[in-house]
């Protein structure tokens, strides 16, 4: 009898545990709520202060040189979301070959890319941007080799 009812309980508790991890809802009442709008790829980045304290940590910059860069990519983030916008408008109004937006944009995205490394060499020197390249090479490619194999679950930055 005692066999049975620890069977019993355990079944219970499992059953529970299955139920609870299905119901993924926060609150209890959200039909009166609008969903949830999907985040935009800019709200899934890391902000500009944890990139530049990630940097500090890995590239073991004084607290200035973190400012600096702070100050840098928040910078960056608001040319970045304007060139973006004005992007997205041109492909709403579908002007020109896709294809020849797609390089006109990959030019303007190296050569902002250029100019960012140039202003961060100014600010912590040649020396640690150029480590600073090879850890975002890696990084990149290790999200890339990720992205590839199907795991769209990449890699936690350090």
């Amino acid at each position: 009898m005692k066999k049975i009812t620890w069977i019993a309980l355990i079944a219970i508790l499992v059953m529970g545990c299955t139920l609870g991890a299905q119901d993924n809802r926060r609150d209890e009442d959200r039909s009166d709520q609008q969903p949830p709008q999907a985040p935009s790829r800019m709200e899934n980045r890391f902000s500009a202060k944890d990139r530049a304290e990630s940097m500090g940590k890995e590239l073991e910059l004084t607290a200035e040189q973190v400012a600096k860069v702070q100050a840098l990519f928040e910078k960056q983030d608001a040319e970045r979301a304007e060139q973006m916008a004005a992007q997205r408008e041109r492909r709403d109004q579908a002007e020109g070959d896709r294809e020849a937006r797609r390089n006109e944009m990959r030019e303007a995205r190296e050569k902002a890319v250029a100019e960012q490394d140039a202003e961060l060499e100014k600010i912590i020197g040649k020396e640690k941007t150029e480590q600073w390249k090879e850890l975002r090479e890696e990084r990149q490619r290790t999200f890339r080799d990720a992205n590839r194999q199907g795991h769209r679950d990449a890699p936690q930055r350090r």
